[in-house]
């Protein structure tokens, strides 16, 4: 595999990775109050968590941080079910969180493919 590609590849995943995360922020913390602002950071942490590893270009990271995001995906489709005045932000963040793993899991495989 290319090395030009497993490095597009690699900051593809972490501009999305950082996106969702920023998305979800946005999305809780929304009405700017301290606890909420509270909330949407508790909320992001897990997320943050692989953000090191990620940044480091390690493979393993990005394998299992898909794990983590693919909870997130799930969480907010449950969530756009529950909460119909949301749906459309909340499906928004949804499909964000499904590219992200998807590009995770790219990455985690191009990774294992090279040998690095």
């Amino acid at each position: 595999m290319p090395q030009h590609f497993l490095s597009h590849l690699h900051r593809l995943t972490v501009c999305l990775h950082l996106l969702l995360l920023l998305a979800l922020f946005g999305l809780v913390a929304a009405s700017g109050s301290m606890a909420r602002l509270l909330l949407g950071a508790m909320a992001c942490l897990p997320l943050l968590l692989p953000l090191p590893g990620l940044l480091r270009q390690r493979g393993y990271t990005a394998s299992w941080a898909s794990l983590v995001v693919v909870f997130y995906a799930a969480l907010l489709l449950a969530e756009a079910y529950m909460q119909p005045h949301l749906r459309s932000a909340l499906l928004a963040v949804a499909v964000l969180a499904a590219v992200d793993f998807t590009a995770l899991m790219l990455y985690a495989k191009a990774q294992k493919r090279s040998g690095r």
